[in-house]
């Protein structure tokens, strides 16, 4: 059982240390939950920490229903339901719409949304991965900037998942990677939200280090 997420990023981090070999990788935090690993990573490595994020698409009348992702720039994964519901009405707005919600999220937390990885490698983070729509998405956005190499970090990801993740090429870390699952919540004993203003510290944390 994981006690939280600063517990989690500790745990991570010790596992990485034998990967990360240079200090040319940059630790990707999904927001919110994310950050929280993602910094406990960055300090205990001594590397950057940026964030990125992806909305999950889900058909009008079915909002829990997640049958793809959406990055800023418009990089969409689908899942094997997506041709289902491609002609539905209201599904195109509601990729417009989610599309728009991350670029402005984006734009709040890093000011811009201007990414250069060319001298980087990538550990992506978040708190926990279930269907694993959103980080698909972000996974094929990264592959489209050409990243040497990326790690995926995470404290808690379905067995399922982790082989579906496992196309892109990417390397999965994990502290557990249950083959019954529920919820991400039920492998930590506190998961409480975490606060826009949180986020926020902890990017200008790393801002004031680069200047």
């Amino acid at each position: 059982m994981i006690h939280d997420r600063h517990h989690a990023g500790k745990l991570l981090a010790e596992k990485l240390v034998p990967l990360v070999k240079s200090k040319d990788y940059v630790v990707l935090a999904v927001p919110r939950g994310g950050i929280i690993v993602g910094d406990e990573i960055a300090r205990r490595l001594g590397l950057s920490l940026d964030i990125i994020i992806a909305k999950k698409i889900t058909p009008p009348d079915y909002q829990e229903y997640g049958v793809g992702a959406v990055t800023y720039d418009g990089v969409i994964y689908c899942s094997q339901e997506w041709q289902r519901y491609i002609d539905e009405p209201g599904f195109a707005q509601e990729i417009a719409k989610k599309k728009s919600e991350v670029e402005r999220q984006i734009q709040a937390y890093r000011g811009d949304t201007i990414y250069d990885f060319s001298k980087n490698k990538v550990i992506l983070v978040d708190d926990g991965v279930a269907t694993g729509s959103t980080i698909c998405a972000i996974l094929q956005w990264l592959s489209q900037r050409n990243v040497k190499e990326t790690i995926l970090a995470v404290p808690v990801i379905p067995y399922i998942s982790c082989e579906i993740l496992k196309r892109f090429g990417v390397q999965i870390v994990a502290l557990e990677m249950p083959v019954e699952f529920s919820a991400v919540a039920q492998f930590y004993r506190k998961f409480e939200q975490v606060p826009e203003q949180i986020v926020m510290n902890i990017l200008q944390k790393y801002k004031s280090k680069q200047t």
